[in-house]
């Protein structure tokens, strides 16, 4: 028998029989945007100590930190055991930052696609264009009244990071916002 320290618990998506596959929307021609929950998916969010922001950004650098605040970063990472990258991040940053588990309290919906800037544009006013907002780039924002984290993935592609208690709405929201330009559910 395990203690609680112990217990693990399946990561289960808030938005499993929400986020159904298939097509929405508008069925002209090709979707101009495609959705993806991306689940499972380890998320940890680092806070640096004061005076330990530079030290803290030097040792996350193989990480591909995701910029989330002033010495404030979320690592992600996919295929990982349950608190692996969390208990990685602890040992690798102690002293420098605090870490936070965000795996079972945070939703990454990623959007793609040629309208996916047009759909986004709805909600932020946070310039997509890509010289203002180059690929790698996040930033803190609000769509319908739900904080967003969001990072431009590459060309045309961002994920919504969004906490676990909103992303049920949030989600019903931007697909509304999609339905004009049709889009695919993956």
């Amino acid at each position: 028998m395990r203690n609680s320290s112990e217990l693990i618990l399946p990561r289960v998506s808030p938005l499993t029989g929400v986020a159904v596959q298939g097509r929405f929307g508008t069925s002209k021609g090709a979707p101009g945007v495609t959705f993806t929950v991306r689940h499972p998916l380890s998320i940890v969010t680092v806070i640096a100590r004061a005076g330990q922001g530079e030290a803290t950004a030097a040792a996350l650098r193989d990480h591909h930190p995701q910029w989330a605040g002033p010495d404030q970063y979320f690592v992600l990472a996919e295929n990982r055991g349950e608190g692996a990258l969390y208990r990685e991040l602890k040992a690798k940053l102690s002293g420098l930052a605090s870490v936070t588990d965000q795996s079972h309290g945070r939703v990454v919906i990623r959007i793609a696609g040629p309208r996916a800037r047009a759909v986004l544009a709805k909600g932020t006013p946070v310039d997509l264009n890509p010289d203002a907002f180059p690929s790698g780039t996040s930033a803190l924002t609000q769509m319908a009244h739900v904080g967003v984290h969001l990072t431009r993935a590459g060309d045309d592609v961002f994920d919504l990071s969004v906490f676990r208690g909103f992303s049920e709405s949030f989600w019903e929201w931007i697909t509304e916002q999609a339905a004009e330009f049709g889009y695919q559910v993956i």
